[in-house]
């Protein structure tokens, strides 16, 4: 993502307050082998159930009190749950059939997913780009006729909770597709390409044109754009005409979740133009309208906890980190999330600057396990990245620079994947293709390594810099673009 059907059994404890309880739910099934080590259930605000899958892809789990609605179940996707369910899944090429108690609602959402593909020109789940060419009077036909269809297949169920749930998924989903057929509209698929690249490109410090090249490749991609007027209905078709409140669509609709995230942002955008141009942090303004937009607590504590999560992860300022870790342990009363934030709060207190740095040992490029502590007496610098990050893409030519300008000096350069395992050999290939110096590890379990969890990195490019005692130096170190990383380095060697 532990030995064969280890108990995995959800504790439902801390979630009581939040969840009523119910008999369970059993499931179980079969993955193409080697693909997945383990699956995860989840819903907001419930503690995440970890399920193994062993060396054949089997798995079989129980899912323990939990209301009846729709789960994330990785890799699976959406999986629709009531007590008593006796599900059994099968499938290949992400093709997942269901059998058992149960089936028939989980089996018509996949329906209702690929009855898409009968009014969307797609290849796979990706769209093509003929779809972005449509008019917008096509583009609402072609969406309303879904919406029917959809509707027609889940009134097969006889289930009322879940046709309107799957009727609210599909709203929603539509709404998810209306954003980015706005933000792909008349893009040439080759000039796009070429607009990537340039994104993908280190800058050259004295190119004081850069800015103008992204506005004239932007620009030169789009075949066609929409009127004001277009861009207004649009608007409205996304943000208008449904209750930003509503807690058991929070829940169960992960489309409903996507697109209140759009509509926080936008109206954030809307009301504080002036303050983001004076740079104010967009996260502290985006709480402001959860303050005042949000009046469901269970929703407003999951913003909570994202604002909190965020502060915590990627702030340097320390006053400020306290001071929302307590606040937030004050207002918010949902314990998995209070648990989760006391997690990275101690974990920021203990991987801090000049706190003794966690050890690891992960396999290079060649197959070789190295452990960091076999490194004492040097400086470490570490770069957490993986081959689908553009930006870590970007700092490639400034850490080779930095690199070969220290060769010699005590210090080990060591860049860290965080590619899944079943991404191993692509991030093999990148390397191998690409030259990279330096020490090329992959963590064993990407984001969810140990490592990479006691420092809370939840976003990459991260730098990481380790002194030759053991000790952190910088737990957010300066990247390799930055002339103060040189001038740091400098002066410890």
């Amino acid at each position: 993502m532990k030995p064969w059907l280890k108990n995995t059994v959800l504790s439902i404890a801390a979630t009581a307050a939040a969840f009523p309880a119910f008999s369970q739910s059993t499931v179980s099934g079969k993955l193409p082998p080697g693909q997945e080590t383990s699956l995860k259930l989840s819903q907001p605000g419930m503690e995440t159930l970890e399920v193994p899958v062993d060396k054949t892809g089997k798995f079989s789990f129980a899912t323990g009190k939990l209301p009846k609605g729709i789960y994330q179940l990785d890799k699976i996707g959406p999986v629709y749950l009531e007590p008593g369910y006796a599900l059994e899944i099968t499938g290949e090429d992400d093709s997942y059939r269901f059998k058992g108690k149960g089936s028939t609602e989980n089996n018509l959402i996949r329906e209702v997913g690929n009855q898409l593909k009968a009014y969307v020109p797609m290849s796979g789940e990706d769209y093509l780009y003929s779809f972005y060419m449509w008019d917008l009077p096509e583009f609402r036909q072609k969406m309303n006729a879904w919406r029917q269809a959809a509707a027609k297949t889940v009134e097969k169920s006889g289930n009322p909770y879940f046709i309107g749930l799957q009727k609210a998924a599909v709203d929603f989903r539509i709404r998810t597709i209306t954003q980015d057929w706005w933000i792909n509209y008349g893009v040439d698929s080759v000039k796009q390409i070429a607009f990537q690249q340039l994104l993908e490109t280190p800058p050259e410090p004295e190119d004081t044109m850069r800015a103008a090249k992204f506005r004239t490749a932007y620009d030169a991609m789009h075949l066609k754009k929409l009127t004001k007027e277009e861009k207004n209905v649009l608007d409205s078709l996304m943000y208008e005409g449904w209750d930003m409140n509503n807690e058991d669509w929070f829940r169960n609709v992960a489309a409903y979740r996507d697109v209140l995230d759009g509509k926080i942002a936008n109206i954030t955008y809307a009301t504080y133009q002036k303050e983001l141009m004076a740079g104010a942090e967009l996260d502290a303004l985006k709480a402001n309208v959860v303050d005042t937009k949000i009046t469901s607590p269970f929703i407003r504590g999951y913003y909570q906890y994202l604002q909190a999560s965020a502060v915590i992860k990627r702030s340097d300022d320390v006053s400020n980190i306290d001071s929302v870790y307590k606040k937030f342990m004050a207002e918010v009363t949902n314990d998995v999330y209070k648990k989760k934030i006391s997690e990275a709060y101690d974990n920021f207190k203990k991987y801090g600057d000049n706190q003794p740095a966690p050890d690891f040992e992960f396999e290079n490029v060649h197959g070789a396990k190295v452990r960091l502590s076999s490194l004492k007496g040097k400086y470490v610098y570490i770069d957490v990245w993986a081959t689908w990050c553009g930006p870590c893409k970007r700092e490639i030519p400034a850490l080779t620079a930095i690199e070969e300008k220290f060769a010699g000096k005590n210090i080990h350069f060591i860049s860290l994947s965080v590619d899944r395992q079943s991404d191993k050999e692509k991030w093999q290939d990148f390397v191998k293709e690409k030259q990279l110096k330096g020490e090329q590890l992959i963590t064993d379990n990407d984001f969810n390594a140990d490592f990479i969890k006691n420092f809370n990195i939840n976003a990459i490019p991260r730098f990481i810099l380790i002194g030759p005692d053991g000790k952190i130096v910088s737990a957010r170190a300066k990247r390799p673009s930055d002339p103060g990383l040189q001038e740091q380095l400098n002066s410890l060697l």
